[in-house]
């Protein structure tokens, strides 16, 4: 199992920059689709953090006018006439999604589930409004609530073959959006694995697409500004939000909350650290394994580094254990009870470590890849050796 972990370190957040004016990124009904029709759908979606077909969404604003909300919740329903998903705009209590609307922010977005494991005060979509004409804010609306329901950017379909002018790319965002290397990486020229189409072909008209300028690429190939949903999207929301059948590709779904504390004793009958993360944890229809890491980190929040074969991933001091959870299981860590505990002796960390910090994260593990499912911030600790 550890050598699963190796490539932890790079998983973060899924916070996708979305459409926007100055970010070249980012109706009419047809009939629902009951069946996945390779040949016709199109389209890029993370299974793994989709929603259950038929749920109700809750979604709340945290800023805005009254009118702009109203607005937004109009062409964000547009979604609903397409797949067997509602929203539900609520003004107080907890809800799943919550908007923040502002002048600097960028449109971003939380993919589907994600939001889940997010704190009650923090946003998970971002609208920057000094972008919105009455032109924009439809499909700057409609994009960022596609990630909502786990869609994906299509420019990363691997069956794009788009040829990228990279340096040209780099110099145009940095310009634009002020975007370094990795973010235009992360943004831009990322690949997803074969089975995020679902079985779909490559869909340029997508409302998931960014706008592609002829000079960034070698063959002159542009895309230009999707304003609504494609033949496309509407088929494929409708096949991963069906109203009869299942999901064409069904994966493992498990949600944890946002992590309510973590508590770090030290054991001097252990010699080590005893660490409690509480949090809730559901499955859904399909048994998974899920991995519980806690990464420690120096008071300057540099990771701690020390070889070890146990009690390290990449080096940095880490301790960490699996399990694999049936489908259909709700249960509660640690909340009035010490019910599960993750352990690391003092002979772990360097000898001179005293003050350090702890993350708590947990990854879906499947087919051969993690998947982010929580992760808590920085907590301080001390070393009583």
């Amino acid at each position: 199992m550890k050598s699963f972990l190796l490539i932890a370190l790079s998983v973060q957040f899924i916070l996708i920059n979305g459409y926007g004016q100055r970010l070249p990124c980012s109706s009419t009904d047809i009939a629902v689709a009951t069946t996945f029709d390779t040949t016709q759908t199109r389209g890029l979606a993370d299974n793994y953090y989709l929603w259950d077909p038929g749920q109700k969404i809750s979604v709340k604003f945290l800023t805005g006018s009254p009118a702009l909300q109203h607005k937004i919740e109009l062409i964000a329903r547009e979604w609903e006439r397409y797949a067997n998903i509602h929203f539900s705009f609520v003004q107080a209590g907890n809800s799943n999604a919550r908007i923040n609307l502002d002048d600097k922010g960028g449109h971003n977005s939380l993919i589907g589930t994600l939001a889940n494991s997010v704190s009650q005060n923090q946003k998970t979509m971002n609208f920057d409004t000094t972008d919105f004409t009455d032109q924009s804010i439809h499909r700057i609306v409609l994009h960022e609530f596609g990630h909502l329901l786990g869609l994906l950017h299509e420019h990363f379909s691997p069956l794009a073959g788009i040829s990228w002018n990279k340096q040209a790319v780099y110099n145009d965002l940095y310009k634009t959006n002020g975007w370094d290397t990795a973010t235009v990486n992360a943004n831009i020229f990322q690949t997803y694995a074969l089975s995020y189409t679902n079985g779909t072909l490559y869909d340029k008209q997508s409302i998931m697409h960014y706008p592609i300028l002829a000079t960034w690429t070698t063959n002159q190939y542009s895309v230009d500004w999707n304003d609504s949903p494609s033949t496309g999207d509407k088929r494929l929301i409708a096949a991963l939000y069906p109203f009869v059948g299942n999901r064409p590709r069904r994966v493992p779904r498990i949600q944890i909350s946002p992590i309510q504390r973590v508590e770090i004793l030290n054991s001097p009958s252990k010699n080590g650290l005893a660490i409690y993360p509480r949090f809730s944890l559901a499955t859904a229809d399909r048994e998974g394994i899920v991995i519980f890491v806690v990464f420690f980190y120096n008071a300057d929040g540099t990771p701690i580094v020390m070889e070890s074969d146990k009690y390290s991933v990449n080096n940095q001091v880490a301790t960490f254990k699996t399990a694999t959870l049936p489908p259909k299981l709700h249960l509660q860590s640690n909340s009035n009870v010490h019910n599960f505990e993750l352990f690391i002796p003092y002979s772990a960390f360097p000898r001179e470590s005293t003050h350090v910090q702890a993350k708590f994260t947990a990854y879906l593990w499947d087919n051969h890849q993690l998947k982010l499912l929580s992760s808590s911030s920085l907590i301080p600790c001390n070393l009583l050796k």
